[in-house]
């Protein structure tokens, strides 16, 4: 498959079946996140993986959106790594943002399916995860086998000429 195609076939599953994913699958996926670019190469991501039914009742305790995943990763940086500029006052935001996004589209590639959660409760993962002060929660990705169609929205898109602008606006 390639890249376009991955791109346009991988969904937000809504519904995972409880089948957990393999040791490759989970380690292709982390290493996606792990090869992401980050502003100044810094790297300030941190992946905290959660399988167990005791870690996955913690995820419960943080959102409805967990959709019955068999695995997720909670995507955080470390704020004492993370650059910092005048125009982007934390880079760790944007870094993480392209870890769980190339996690996500390797997910698929190695048949895995995900779905990038950011609606839930910061400071209850902080307390049921146990995240030291200087460890930024951003998303949970949710990772397994969907058990949903895609939602019909998700192939709708605006027309690219509505969206894109030359030179100036």
């Amino acid at each position: 498959m390639d890249a376009l195609e991955l791109m346009r076939e991988r969904y937000s599953a809504r519904g995972f079946s409880d089948a957990q994913l393999t040791d490759q699958q989970l380690a292709d996926i982390l290493e996606a996140g792990h090869i992401a670019p980050s502003a100044c190469n810094n790297q300030p991501w941190r992946f905290l993986v959660i399988q167990s039914a005791e870690g996955l009742a913690k995820i419960d305790a943080c959102t409805k959106c967990r959709y019955g995943a068999p695995t997720a990763v909670l995507v955080c940086f470390n704020i004492d790594e993370s650059a910092k500029s005048p125009v982007v006052p934390d880079y760790g935001w944007v870094d993480c943002g392209l870890a769980v996004m190339q996690m996500a589209l390797a997910a698929k590639a190695c048949g895995v399916d995900s779905c990038i959660v950011g609606a839930y409760d910061p400071d209850e993962a902080r307390k049921q995860f146990n995240l030291p002060r200087n460890i930024v929660p951003y998303q949970f990705l949710m990772l397994g086998t969907s058990t949903v169609e895609p939602a019909p929205r998700h192939t709708d898109r605006k027309a690219l000429e509505d969206l894109v602008v030359r030179e100036t606006f």
